[in-house]
């Protein structure tokens, strides 16, 4: 158990070190070049064709590799309140079971969206979807939405993995709030 526990967290260090880096990187970017745009349209009154769509692709594409390391904090899905209410009523166990049906909840819906995505994704490619601005593509930016989604769900299953051990080592008597309600 511990090996795993290891090995999870090894895992969701290099995700979120490396995700994490790549989406924030997008996201000031392509903040920036909307800033120009806006000078661009109002101080010049010219714009890039693509531009808009450059910036709405590719702000969407930064959430969707950004959702690996919210799961990571678990900070996605949050439902503070009910755990709260229920680990003040002291019902820790019902907490501990409640963490491994969210992580395995998520499991279940973010790898399926994620899986029906390749039909999506391969009438993109097929029919050569483009943006508004018939400039940029749309099939790396469903393969990024599904890459998003499997990856949130991969973390998640790592996390109900966690959950489990923890529900079986007794974890969830001496948890924190904090801890616990972190869903």
């Amino acid at each position: 158990m511990d090996g795993f526990l290891a090995f999870s967290q090894r895992v969701k260090d290099l995700i979120h070190s490396v995700l994490g880096w790549i989406a924030s990187a997008m996201l000031l970017g392509l903040t920036l070049f909307a800033l120009l745009e806006i000078i661009r349209r109002y101080i010049f009154s010219v714009v890039f064709e693509w531009g808009q769509d450059a910036i709405i692709v590719g702000m969407v594409s930064a959430v969707a590799f950004y959702f690996g390391v919210t799961q990571i904090r678990r900070s996605h899905l949050v439902m503070n309140a009910i755990l709260q209410w229920i680990h003040s009523r002291g019902h820790f166990k019902a907490v501990g079971m409640i963490k491994i049906v969210v992580s395995a909840a998520i499991v279940l819906f973010c790898g399926a969206i994620g899986a029906t995505g390749w039909s999506t994704l391969s009438y993109a490619w097929q029919r050569d979807l483009t943006t508004y601005s018939l400039l940029i593509p749309l099939w790396p930016f469903y393969l990024i939405l599904m890459f998003g989604f499997l990856l949130m769900a991969f973390v998640a299953f790592l996390q109900t993995i966690e959950d489990i051990i923890s529900f079986v080592r007794g974890e969830y008597l001496d948890a924190e709030i904090e801890v616990t309600t972190d869903v």
